[in-house]
C-alpha cells in the first residue's frame, strides 16, 4: 500500500475549505494527483461508482466515520492506477489543524482500490 500522507498534507488547506463549505451534505473528498485538484462528491453517488467488491465496505466505513463527525478522503493516482481512501476523525478536521506529514498521530484507516481498466 502506498502512503499518500505527504500528498494529503499539501492538499490539506483545500480539503478543509471544501469540507467546511459542504460538510452539511457530508461529501466525499477526492484529491486527483495528476490534475492537482480537489473535488467534493455526494457520498452515495461516488460510492456507487466503485466496484461491487469494495462498495459495501466503503459504504460501511463512510457511514461510521460521518456518524462521528469525520470525513473520508480519496486519493486518486492515475499514473499508478490507484484509488485509496483515508478516514479522518472529527478531531483531525478541527479548524486550523493540519495533518502531520507522517502516518503517526492521525486517526485514519487506509483502504486501497486498484482502478479497473475501462
Amino acid at each position: 500500500m502506498i502512503d499518500y500522507s505527504n500528498e494529503i498534507a499539501v492538499f490539506w488547506p483545500t480539503i478543509m475549505k471544501a469540507w467546511h463549505e459542504h460538510k452539511d451534505k457530508r461529501p466525499l473528498i477526492e484529491c486527483n494527483l495528476l490534475e492537482r485538484s480537489v473535488y467534493t462528491y455526494p457520498a452515495k453517488e461516488y460510492i456507487n461508482t466503485l466496484s461491487e467488491r469494495t462498495r459495501l465496505k466503503t459504504l460501511r466505513q463512510y457511514t461510521q466515520v460521518v456518524a462521528h463527525g469525520g470525513m473520508m478522503v480519496f486519493i486518486i493516482d492515475p499514473e499508478r492506477r490507484v484509488l485509496q481512501s483515508y478516514i479522518y476523525s472529527a478531531n483531525d478536521i478541527e479548524p486550523q489543524k493540519k495533518p502531520k506529514k507522517t502516518t503517526k498521530g492521525i486517526s485514519k484507516k487506509k483502504v486501497e482500490f486498484v482502478l479497473e481498466k475501462k
